[in-house]
């Protein structure tokens, strides 16, 4: 899996601009994918912020993940305030951030099971 700088997000670490710059790091993310893993979420699953009052996910990964990758699940924990899971009926997303808004790891653990291939 290769990797890409993420996410847009009051200036912290792994940014980078939204707009083409990032679809092309998106766009290396390769097809056929179970589990894809990233830092920040997509836009709309388990990306709102109470204190900015607006969702922060990015809408260049949204658009890769649902309609070319399309993995079985999305791994991601940037932002602490949106952990739990959601499910778009095809992708599970889990924002399995470990640490709470205020950075105390206390967020337990998400376990999860992925069923073997057909034929494996």
């Amino acid at each position: 899996m290769r990797c890409t700088r993420t996410p847009w997000f009051n200036g912290w670490g792994f940014n980078l601009p939204r707009g083409q710059s990032l679809l092309d790091k998106w766009n290396l993310i390769p097809e056929g994918l179970d589990i894809l893993m990233t830092h920040g979420p997509p836009l709309g699953f388990r990306d709102w912020v109470p204190k900015e009052l607006q969702r922060v996910g990015c809408v260049e990964l949204l658009n890769t993940v649902q309609r070319r990758v399309r993995p079985k699940l999305h791994v991601f924990g940037g932002i602490h305030e949106g952990y739990g899971i959601m499910t778009d009926g095809y992708t599970t997303y889990i924002n399995a951030s470990t640490c709470t808004v205020s950075f105390q790891p206390t967020n337990p653990p998400i376990i999860f099971d992925l069923p073997n291939p057909q034929g494996s």
